[in-house]
């Protein structure tokens, strides 16, 4: 695998008519070199089939190491994009990382599109593209409902994780449109465990992700995660299943403090060292008979200083031609437009603020593919709003102050920064 010439692919590649984007931006590869792909291929490696939009992996990323695999366990390292894993390894030449890469594969894979965690996760766990599933961004309009929606915890997104909808007989089992692959797994006899943090292991998102999932077991602490992974591998020897593990410090840490903190650096050497302590060093050969172990991430970050924000409540010409406050995420806004006042809103936009932001139609950004391939779901187009922004550099949207000064580190973009992530891959029993 020539690492560098698929990293190179992935920063210049650009679909035919697209050549008018950014040359920074990175597209997302659905077609099968992002983490949208991996599903198709964990099931294709177990022998089951997902009756989904998104292929499996390309098939040389994972050639030769997927003969008699019975298990595969997936870690999900929010927030942990490959710029950032590998400066963090430049730095530390002894960190285990190095030693994981040498015996299996390291590589780099795009995110889906917009590259935040609900969106991607969604893509992960139904295989489907978000223009399929429908679950655009942190932040939506949910015509159903009539609101404006946090959509992890299904609240207003004045009131966030209040459990507004759940209150209000909301099902989230029935919200996506297309079966999770936990779901469809377990039709076919393979069942799914997963682990993650106990605080959001019952919250509407999840609920969505692990519908039928055998077992969903909450942890509280850094100990508990790695334990409970080998714990499901010890008590499940000789079966088939897929095990999924996240974590989520990385990314909490570059929102509060910057992807470039040494708050980063100091996490991610944590992942490394009690990985290898607390869970390779721990297992006993027949924990990894046939286990094959995909290490990986949903999404990078960039930083966001407060000086490179556009402040909705500084332009009331905007303002007064929306319907509501933009939505979506603060490096993607959605636009949601007043009737009659398209053309002054995208006057406004296109004059004020191009050196910052991207500016596309509704209609322009479901027909060049940013979200995916696949039948159009027909809430998308009420969800993504009349005009989206595509953040240049390090820009961003809020409403206020408050909102400028809450996040050192965003996501949700095309830079590289965002949407590069790493694909670790290696057996266990290697």
């Amino acid at each position: 695998m020539d690492v560098v010439a698929l990293e190179h692919d992935l920063r210049t590649y650009r679909p035919e008519g697209m050549t008018d984007l950014p040359s920074d931006f990175i597209w997302p590869r659905y077609e099968g070199l992002s983490v949208g792909n991996l599903m198709g291929t964990v099931a294709q490696i177990l022998g089951a089939t997902l009756p989904a939009a998104l292929p499996p992996l390309r098939s040389d990323l994972l050639d030769g190491m997927v003969d008699g695999v019975q298990r595969v366990v997936l870690l999900i390292m929010d927030g942990l994009g490959w710029e950032q894993l590998q400066s963090v390894m430049a730095r530390h030449p002894d960190l285990y990382f190095h030693a994981l890469a040498a015996r299996g594969r390291f590589l780099p894979l795009t995110t889906t599109f917009l590259s935040t965690t609900n969106s991607v996760l969604s893509t992960i766990w139904t295989a489907h593209p978000p223009i399929e599933h429908g679950l655009l961004a942190y932040e939506m309009f949910i015509r159903e409902w009539a609101m404006a929606v946090e959509s992890i915890g299904f609240s207003s997104v004045h009131e966030p994780f209040a459990g507004t909808l759940l209150q209000w007989d909301f099902d989230p089992e029935m919200f996506l449109p297309v079966d999770s692959v936990s779901q469809i797994l377990a039709k076919q006899e393979l069942p799914v465990y997963s682990v993650t943090q106990k605080r959001i292991s019952s919250t509407p998102l999840s609920r969505m992700h692990f519908r039928e999932a055998r077992e969903v077991f909450g942890y509280g602490s850094v100990s508990e995660f790695w334990f409970m992974l080998r714990k499901v591998l010890r008590e499940h020897q000789n079966e088939r299943f897929v095990l999924s593990g996240y974590w989520s410090a990385v990314d909490s840490l570059a929102h509060q403090y910057g992807p470039l903190d040494e708050s980063g650096d100091m996490e991610t050497v944590s992942i490394a060292t009690l990985m290898e302590q607390l869970f390779f060093d721990r297992l006993a050969p027949a924990d990894c008979e046939g286990t094959l172990l995909l290490l990986t991430a949903d999404h990078g970050q960039i930083t966001t200083p407060p000086e490179s924000a556009i402040l909705l409540d500084e332009h009331p010409v905007l303002n007064d031609g929306l319907l509501l406050r933009p939505l979506g995420e603060s490096r993607v806004p959605f636009f949601y437009v007043r009737s009659g006042q398209y053309d002054n809103v995208w006057s406004y936009l296109t004059t004020n603020f191009s050196e910052q932001f991207v500016f596309m139609s509704r209609s322009e950004v479901l027909e060049r593919g940013l979200l995916g391939p696949g039948k159009l779901y027909a809430e998308v187009p009420h969800r993504l709003g009349d005009i989206v922004g595509l953040a240049r550099g390090h820009a961003f949207f809020e409403r206020s102050k408050e909102g400028r000064d809450r996040l050192r580190g965003r996501h949700g973009g095309l830079t590289p920064q965002e949407m590069l992530v790493p694909l670790l891959a290696l057996r266990l029993d290697s």
